[in-house]
């Protein structure tokens, strides 16, 4: 009962009926067990790659910022950078055609004019396939905000198309696999167009195990990389769990992953995120016994 609730689609997005007291000692609790605060690397810390775990635009655009913070204002030396993103609809917590559009003019009036953003603009908005309109899924809507952090310099390089078959009934064949782009100041990043799948907790999309797979086949990282993971909070532990049992059933035991991210976001259903990411944890404990500490020793003392 309590993993059909808490891991339902968008888990932890359903406000439980609490007072502001008890709200706020369980808010207090899940603060003491890691799932509320920053994570951030050493200033100056050296990482063969990095990988930045997409979701909403929101969430994007929060990511991008830190890794630029962490280049720009920690000296960290974060090596190329793979954004994961995929084949997931945009929702209307990603925002409108308007809303994005009034994003990239707010960050800079010559994105309008981006080559990108003009062919996106050249597709009809009302098309019956809701997959051929402007920004239509998570993958068009990451480049999208690597415009907004990192301006209309931005260059796209290098593309590669995707083969083979739809994975899911109802969802199209991919035709790119991934996106090159370059930043005026050196920064080389790769948007990982990762194809949807079957899962237990909502509709088909992609997923962060399903992105690690793809990674490490289609974008392998060198030999015994220090890679950074960067999410965000109460989501960090949890993807980096997914990634470590994906490497490990790859036979990359080579790999040395370190996690990264905001805190977590102030809303109304701060605290049923952090329930509905204790709920994932314990199932991949349950599941996965053995595999990898999906808990950190902080949420165990808690």
């Amino acid at each position: 009962m309590a993993a059909a609730h808490w891991m339902a689609p968008e888990h932890g997005r359903t406000v439980i009926p609490c007072t502001p007291a008890q709200r706020g000692r369980a808010l207090g609790l899940v603060g003491e067990m890691g799932l509320l605060e920053a994570v951030r690397p050493e200033a100056g810390a050296v990482f063969g790659e990095t990988v930045i775990v997409a979701g909403l635009w929101t969430a994007n655009e929060r990511r991008l910022h830190l890794v630029r913070r962490l280049r720009e204002e920690h000296g960290c030396r974060l090596g190329p950078v793979t954004l994961w993103c995929g084949q997931r609809l945009r929702e209307e917590r990603d925002g409108s055609l308007e809303d994005i559009l009034a994003r990239l003019a707010a960050a800079d009036p010559r994105l309008l004019h981006h080559p990108w953003v003009c062919a996106e603009l050249a597709r009809d908005p009302q098309d019956a396939n809701r997959w051929e309109r402007p920004f239509a899924t998570e993958y068009e809507l990451a480049i999208a905000a690597v415009l907004v952090v990192f301006g209309p310099t931005l260059t796209l390089t290098a593309r590669h198309p995707a083969t083979g078959p739809a994975t899911v009934t109802g969802i199209p064949h991919r035709t790119v696999l991934w996106q090159r782009l370059s930043t005026a100041d050196g920064l080389d990043l790769t948007v990982l167009n990762a194809a949807a799948r079957h899962r237990p907790q909502g509709p088909p999309r992609h997923t962060t195990a399903s992105c690690a797979e793809e990674w490490l086949t289609h974008l392998p990282p060198a030999t015994g990389a220090s890679v950074l993971v960067v999410s965000g909070n109460p989501h960090t532990e949890r993807t980096l769990g997914d990634i470590t049992r994906v490497a490990r059933a790859a036979g990359r035991d080579d790999l040395s992953l370190h996690p990264a991210g905001n805190g977590a976001p102030e809303r109304p259903w701060r605290l049923e995120l952090c329930l509905g990411e204790i709920a994932r944890l314990l199932y991949n404990d349950a599941v996965h016994t053995g595999v990898v500490p999906a808990v950190s020793a902080a949420a165990r003392r808690a």
